[in-house]
């Protein structure tokens, strides 16, 4: 079904005319309601005037002046991280301060496949053998009671950096940054994990700075250098990209363009991406790779390459991430396949369960991920080895499903669980699976059918004498694209096939003629096989209205608009 969005055309055409820009891009703010006052800080955010307060989050004050301790009396700080990019640019942020500070460090991120999610006692027995007294846990900790607040850790201070949503009770620990901890009162909760821990340096070099640390011996950093990590790690884990987190990505994405860090320069080179890095590159090129590492191989590998500045050990990982990444999606379509097929058994219900023997446990994410995108419903994909079920949960944007694990685990149907609004964690018994099902069912009931329905929505209706190097530059103002704040849609009217080439067995190349005689480009990802790419290819020569986005093709270094085609419908 498709839907043109409602635009308030009288206060789209006041945005055009008292801030001189062109009506589409008036009409396109206004429909990410975007206020008049504010339309100058979306298009020209100033950086220092869009960085949040660190001291509105609770504990910043009581972690700073525990860190400051060990930074002056010079003793070891340990780092533990989750494996995901969110994770691991989070660990490095802190290494780049801490080892710029002189400080001693040691980073510990758990194993993915063998050890799961979050602190373990491999890791806190390590730091305790190794006598550090202070110890970061970013990206992860918020819910791991069992560990944290074990007596054989009670010498050691631990500092959880973390935005996952917490239960109505924390850890017994030293401090807890997280502003979606139970009690926060601030309103940063859309902050990823990296963006935290920027917001705790920012904070602890202030305090460092008032208390005269800095020196002609002791230099102060440049935090800004390192927002290329917040970047990445901001988009890669699907936070909104509004207000705070726009703003980190502005930048980062200026400093990757910079190429100052040579691994992720290095990436961006192994993957051929010829023009300036978009968000969309860092979502959909570079953190798949980074990920890749945890999901099949070595979960520390994205931490080292990010802290690295040997080349020649950047360049062996970063071709051995490439590779993992390859071997990831062999894997991930075999189990994809046999995911689908129980899907397809479900669609009458508001999510989807589904469950396999061994299926690679490292891939599930991206399984719940093209299910949620397939079936418009949430999906929890488990893999069970023997009685025990790891699971990985994906939403949508109307359902938190973080929020419906965590009460499952309260209720004593999961051995532990939680996440956040679009994503969740789960480990099960085998004998609880019905009793979850039932679970889900119940709390799946009072949503709406209307919220499953699939719907896309459009911008704007498109006249193909539009598309054209000025429409291409009022949606570059747009940039970054993500979710919270999406890359336009248009609905493209009245264009004629006339020819199609098949790429990869998987992807259809479609050259399309108007009525104008204008000749146009598109692409229709992933579509051969489906009705969709059926009907592309078996109607040469017929019209359709198209429902795309777009972008720009550099092909043979001429500059070009090129739909992304992902609908289609026959004028008749």
């Amino acid at each position: 079904k498709w839907k043109i969005k409602k635009c308030d055309e009288r206060k789209s055409l006041m945005i055009s005319q008292r801030h001189n820009l062109s009506i589409m891009l008036g009409k396109l703010l206004t429909l990410r309601d975007i206020k008049e006052e504010q339309v100058q800080n979306f298009l020209n955010p100033i950086f220092k005037n869009n960085i949040p307060n660190p001291f509105e989050l609770k504990d910043m004050n009581k972690s700073i002046k525990r860190t400051i301790k060990n930074i002056i009396n010079k003793k070891k700080i340990g780092i533990i991280a989750d494996y995901d990019v969110d994770g691991s640019t989070s660990a490095a942020l802190l290494h780049n301060f801490f080892s710029f500070l002189k400080c001693s460090i040691s980073v510990k991120i758990p194993d993915r496949l063998n050890e799961g999610y979050g602190p373990n006692k491999r890791i806190m027995d390590e730091f305790a053998k190794e006598k550090i007294n202070l110890v970061f846990s970013v990206d992860c900790g918020t819910t791991s009671f069992e560990i944290l607040d074990h007596s054989n850790y009670k010498e050691i201070d631990v500092i959880i950096i973390d935005h996952h949503i917490s239960e109505n009770k924390l850890p017994n620990i030293y401090s807890i940054i997280n502003p979606n901890r139970f009690d926060e009162k601030s309103k940063l909760n859309d902050l990823a994990a990296v963006g935290v821990t920027f917001l705790f340096i920012v904070g602890l070099r202030k305090i460092l700075r008032e208390n005269n640390y800095f020196d002609d011996k002791n230099i102060e950093p440049n935090l800004l250098k390192n927002l290329d990590l917040v970047a990445l790690g901001t988009v890669c884990d699907v936070v909104n990209l509004s207000d705070y987190n726009r703003n980190f990505v502005i930048k980062g994405l200026e400093i990757i363009k910079k190429r100052t860090h040579k691994g992720i320069s290095q990436i961006i080179d192994n993957s051929n991406i010829n023009h300036s890095p978009t968000a969309s590159d860092l979502s959909f090129i570079i953190g798949p790779q980074l990920n890749a590492a945890s999901r099949v191989d070595d979960s520390f590998l994205p931490y080292k390459l990010l802290v690295s500045n040997n080349l020649i050990e950047i360049e062996t990982i970063t071709k051995k991430i490439f590779l993992l990444n390859e071997k990831r999606k062999l894997i991930e379509s075999n189990i994809y396949d046999q995911a689908l097929v129980q899907a397809k058994k479900q669609v009458n219900k508001k999510f989807l369960l589904v469950y396999g023997l061994g299926w690679h446990k490292g891939i599930l994410g991206i399984i719940a991920s093209r299910l949620v995108e397939r079936f418009n419903k949430p999906a929890i994909v488990i893999s069970f080895d023997q009685n025990i079920g790891i699971g990985s949960a994906r939403s949508i944007k109307q359902i938190d499903l973080g929020n419906i694990v965590l009460l499952a685990k309260l209720e004593g149907l999961l051995l532990s669980g939680g996440g956040h609004k679009m994503a969740a964690g789960l480990k099960i018994q085998k004998n609880l699976l019905d009793k979850f099902y039932q679970y889900l069912l119940q709390s799946f009931g009072q949503f709406s059918e209307s919220l499953f329905q699939k719907i896309n929505l459009y911008d704007v209706k498109l006249s193909v004498d539009e598309i054209n190097l000025d429409l291409l530059e009022n949606l570059e103002n747009l940039e970054p694209f993500g979710n919270g704040n999406e890359e336009p849609k248009f609905i493209v009217q009245g264009l004629r096939i006339n020819h199609c080439k098949i790429l990869k067995e998987k992807h259809i190349l479609i050259f399309f003629r108007s009525d104008y005689g204008m000749d146009i480009k598109g692409i229709s990802f992933n579509s051969f096989g489906t009705n969709l790419g059926e009907n592309l290819i078996n109607n040469k020569s017929s019209k359709f209205d198209f429902g795309c986005s777009i972008k720009k093709d550099c092909f043979n270094g001429m500059l070009k608009p090129q739909l992304i085609i992902e609908d289609a419908m026959p004028v008749y």
